[in-house]
């Protein structure tokens, strides 16, 4: 599997990412329409243009620059992919088509109105501008299900293998984790590329592994009444956390308790150091700082094996920061947010 060409072009392409003096100005900017003026003086100038052509409102117009620009970067570097490395980039990108069904049925569940809720996904993969509207459009998760039965997805089956539990104890959680399951299976299962891009792939999912089971315990030290087989909620392969650091910290009576027991127990000093000045109120920030850390190990290794799938990685988690790094800003500007409260969420 030669990716020589394909990483040159990635190269190239990391120029364009936006400079921290880039984002100063940015955050300074005073509202929409001068946030606006600022950014068309970067690469999304042209997708501003094409969303102008499609929208009246400022956010919207907005929004579709984002959306439009991310799906065209991740446009270019499928088509730049060869043939023998396709199914496993695809195998990355699935990471966000399941990023996208879980906060499409987080919407469902909590009853967010479509037009809110489109403006954090993230078109990559299959799922396409086109294709994330009309499964955000469904009254509900079993109109989520019919859909993507309807187009024989792959991701049909977790869902369909989980909504009746779901249904019964009303918790989100049982398909959320059969999608994350399925993912990892189906990620660790692809065939193609070589042994080298193959064992990347098998860290991006370790490493993703640990940061579900975190998640979990967050969503799980929020509960009033924690459910009794909770043993059935630990995803096996990760680094950092077993089953029997799991199951302790499951038991943790608070959030701040939770995160001591992390720093305690933590095998990673890189990750120690995230969980030590997390905010036990600001759990969802945690969630993206150890993200953070899966980019950079990723990008790390993209220097190290500059011929493997790493560096197209790296591209994409860096791209993906990008945006929810705009959408942080774009919010702030409508919310009138503080930008010394916008700088402490952002991360470059």
């Amino acid at each position: 599997m030669d990716l020589s060409y394909l990483n040159a072009r990635i190269r190239a392409w990391n120029g364009e990412f936006l400079s921290k003096e880039k984002y100063d100005e940015l955050i300074k900017a005073t509202d929409i329409k001068s946030f606006t003026t600022c950014l068309k003086e970067t690469i999304y100038a042209r997708d501003i243009e094409m969303a102008v052509a499609r929208y009246k409102n400022e956010i919207d117009i907005l929004e579709g620059t984002l959306r439009g620009n991310l799906a065209n970067a991740f446009q270019r570097l499928w088509n730049y992919t060869p043939l023998s490395a396709k199914a496993i980039l695809q195998a990355v990108f699935s990471i966000w088509e399941v990023y996208n069904l879980k906060a499409i049925v987080r919407a469902k569940d909590k009853g967010v109105p479509p037009d809110e809720s489109i403006s954090i996904l993230i078109p990559a993969g299959e799922m396409d501008e086109t294709a994330l509207k009309e499964l955000n459009q469904q009254k509900d998760i079993k109109g989520v299900l019919d859909l993507l039965s309807t187009w024989g997805s792959v991701y049909a089956r977790p869902i369909r293998n989980a909504i009746e539990q779901y249904k019964r104890e009303k918790r989100l959680i049982f398909i959320e984790l059969a999608l994350d399951r399925f993912l990892h299976n189906y990620s660790l299962s692809v065939r193609g590329g070589d042994d080298l891009s193959r064992g990347v792939i098998k860290r991006l999912v370790r490493e993703r592994i640990d940061n579900i089971n975190i998640a979990t315990l967050l969503k799980l030290c929020g509960e009033e009444f924690q459910p009794v087989n909770i043993d059935s909620y630990f995803l096996e392969g990760g680094y950092k956390i077993d089953r029997v650091d799991f199951l302790k910290l499951a038991k943790s009576k608070d959030r701040k308790e939770l995160l001591q027991g992390l720093i305690d127990s933590a095998k990673d000093s890189h990750w120690k150091k995230v969980v030590n000045v997390a905010d036990s109120d600001e759990s969802f920030f945690l969630e993206e700082q150890l993200e953070e850390l899966i980019r950079k190990e990723m990008c790390r290794l993209s220097i190290i094996e500059p011929l493997s799938i790493a560096l197209p990685v790296c591209f994409i988690y860096k791209k993906v920061r990008e945006i929810k790094n705009l959408r942080l800003i774009i919010r702030a500007k409508v919310f009138h947010i503080p930008e010394i409260e916008v700088r402490r969420f952002i991360i470059i």
